[in-house]
């Protein structure tokens, strides 16, 4: 299947981008996860262009994001009472069943607190199973099979459009590194989308940063979300990772991110030794 025909594009004219769980807004529009906000696309529902509106005329307020640090209205409150409402699959954390912004969606996003999907969840169709399966492959099998299978394609072109669907992947799953950063506020054609590992872990998260951020001011942000800090006696350092080997180069701190890795980079988060 042409990975074109997984998701929809973003209806904004300017942004366009192809996002594999497109959201529709109460305003009929298909949306990226950058633009559901209702002040990100300019909704011309009324019932969602502000927290505090009824939702299709009841009093019933919209509901604000699980997440108590947020105060967005949560995926779930975007779908009317309406008829649309029968027949369709909840939108709820897999893990935790809480209903979030569309920002904080992911169980990593939001610290799940429940460690894997519940098995009472209604059985979905085997054939989109298999279809997730194959292009999102499960977190411990994902550094794997992408090594494995660059490694195995030697066509130029190919490998290219392979990269461009791991790229489009990364930037469907990144958080801001910068925790001050907003989505909304940052054009993507401004941010620096990389890939990074806690070294001898499994631990991997995917993160945007302003292409202007310092590659030490990064190594701070990604600390902070590894949970991890500095000493003297155990510095950490930022590293990139080869694409054909295990070879590691130790970044400069005083450099920014972007004049010494390229979009997609592969980066470890380490001591120095």
């Amino acid at each position: 299947m042409d990975i074109q025909e997984i998701g929809a594009h973003c209806s904004v004219t300017t942004c366009n981008e192809l996002d594999f769980l497109p959201i529709k807004c109460g305003c009929g529009r298909v949306l990226c996860r950058h633009h559901i906000s209702p002040d990100a696309h300019e909704c011309l529902n009324d019932a969602l262009s502000s927290s505090t509106s009824p939702v299709t005329g009841s009093s019933e307020k919209l509901r604000s994001c699980a997440l108590e640090s947020c105060n967005k209205p949560s995926l779930e409150a975007y779908v009317s009472d309406s008829a649309d409402r029968s027949g369709r699959q909840p939108a709820l954390c897999p893990r935790c069943h809480r209903s979030f912004c569309v920002a904080h969606r992911y169980p990593e996003s939001h610290s799940c607190p429940v460690a894997d999907p519940s098995t009472s969840q209604p059985p979905k169709n085997q054939a989109a199973q298999a279809l997730l399966q194959k292009h999102f492959p499960s977190q411990g099998s994902r550094n794997v099979a992408r090594s494995n299978t660059s490694l195995k394609i030697k066509d130029p072109k190919k490998l290219a459009q392979l990269q461009k669907v791991e790229l489009m992947k990364m930037r469907h799953r990144a958080v801001p590194g910068d925790l001050r950063d907003k989505t909304a506020s940052v054009a993507l054609d401004q941010r620096l989308h990389v890939r990074v590992t806690l070294d001898n872990s499994d631990q991997e998260k995917v993160f945007w940063f302003r292409k202007s951020i310092g590659a030490g001011k990064a190594l701070d942000c990604i600390a902070t979300h590894f949970s991890l800090s500095s000493s003297d006696a155990r510095p950490l350092r930022l590293c990139k990772r080869a694409l054909d080997s295990d070879e590691r180069e130790s970044l400069a701190a005083d450099k920014e991110l972007v004049g010494q890795v390229e979009e997609g980079s592969q980066l470890i988060l380490a001591r120095q030794t």
